[in-house]
């Protein structure tokens, strides 16, 4: 079967950015890609506010496709790479262990044969288990990859999606280059024709659990630095998207457990987070930040997420919330989009204001025509005496 994305395929452009100012930054504003962005996330949360699918850690696989099965055995493995490209000296920096790059390197090298596993799984006649273990396989690099140069315009978005390897950063930029990454599998059917609200909350819970296991780990064994992060008075130094979709989740689950999470302030309570964090997306946030700041308490380690659970008595109250504070510290930050690639899966449809200048390749180097260093005059510093 032909992995071939089937889309726009007139156009041969490689991925690139197009948002450099604030005039791109409007262009993009007001674009079909960011409704689109938008209507995928929207989707994935009401399906999960609508019960549509449960998350059970013990089967992780429910309610995926096979393509999403297979994608979600990737991510199991590429947690593994860690121990592969294990950080140096921990003391080098306060942030950003450059071993990262190493992972990053091979997330590169591989990612041809992940998208390929998951473009075949489309059309074939695979079990959830099967798939699964095909994506651990293409991760493992045990899996040729296709060389259909469309996989290109897909890769661009799972290459961001984990962090910057120059920078040694990770930010909600990078969370919804994962997102898009996703978005563009959705349209060349990867999650079903059309996806069904099922498969949307399976992706936005099962996929979104793993994909924070591999995220954490980075962030922790690699020490990222958090991208645009706010500090103590942001939501979180890394993440946006799982408040959402959790407080989603928890609006139409937390009546099954018998009021016990029925109200945001739950998450003050210890006991709730380890009976039930490995289920719910947005109880298993809390619990990673209050294992990852112990030295403090929660109402000052995070001011914003505690005053959620004290002045919102709703999860419905709570997820509105979220949307809004994504379109608004994440979409609307140019600091933040302006990292953003397109593809002809997920086309710019302006101008942009520049052309992405290529990095360089080599140091500097003084050009061939000076003498040799060893007859050259310095020149005097002007402070010189």
């Amino acid at each position: 079967m032909s992995t071939t994305t089937q889309e726009n395929d007139d156009d041969d452009s490689m991925p690139r950015r197009y948002i450099f100012n604030q005039v791109d930054m409007d262009a993009f504003a007001a674009s079909d890609r960011r409704k689109e962005i938008m209507n995928f996330v929207e989707a994935m949360g009401k399906s999960c506010a609508e019960g549509a699918a449960s998350y059970d850690p013990r089967n992780p696989l429910e309610g995926l496709t096979p393509s999403m099965a297979s994608l979600h055995g990737s991510l199991e493995k590429m947690i593994e790479w860690v121990d592969e490209f294990p950080p140096g000296d921990a003391r080098a920096a306060r942030f950003g262990n450059p071993a990262f790059r190493e992972w990053h390197k091979q997330l590169v090298a591989r990612s041809s044969a992940i998208i390929t596993s998951c473009l075949l799984a489309r059309g074939e006649n695979l079990s959830l288990e099967e798939a699964r273990q095909r994506g651990k396989d293409a991760a493992a690099g045990s899996f040729q990859p296709s060389e259909d140069p469309s996989i290109d315009q897909v890769s661009c978005f799972l290459h961001d999606g984990f962090g910057q390897p120059i920078r040694l950063d990770y930010g909600t930029g990078h969370e919804s280059s994962f997102l898009v990454f996703l978005l563009v599998l959705s349209k060349v059917k990867c999650c079903g024709e059309p996806p069904s609200k099922k498969t949307l909350a399976a992706i936005a819970l099962s996929i979104f659990h793993q994909y924070l296991k591999v995220t954490r780990r980075l962030q922790t064994d690699y020490r990222l630095e958090p991208a645009g992060s706010h500090g103590v008075w942001g939501l979180d130094d890394y993440h946006c998207l799982p408040f959402y979709f959790g407080a989603c989740q928890l609006h139409a689950s937390s009546e099954s457990f018998g009021g016990e999470l029925l109200s945001p302030s739950c998450i003050n309570f210890e006991q709730t987070l380890r009976d039930h964090g490995d289920m719910f997306l947005y109880l298993s946030c809390i619990r990673y930040i209050r294992e990852l700041k112990k030295g403090a308490p929660f109402f000052e380690a995070s001011p914003m997420l505690y005053d959620v659970s004290q002045t919102m008595h709703t999860w419905e109250k709570v997820s509105r919330g979220m949307l809004r504070l994504y379109q608004g510290e994440v979409l609307d930050k140019l600091q933040v989009v302006q990292h953003f690639v397109f593809s002809k899966l997920f086309p710019a449809t302006w101008k942009s204001s520049q052309v992405q200048r290529p990095a360089p390749t080599v140091t500097f180097r003084p050009p061939t025509n000076m003498p040799p260093s060893d007859t050259m005059t310095p020149t005097r510093a002007p402070w010189a005496t």
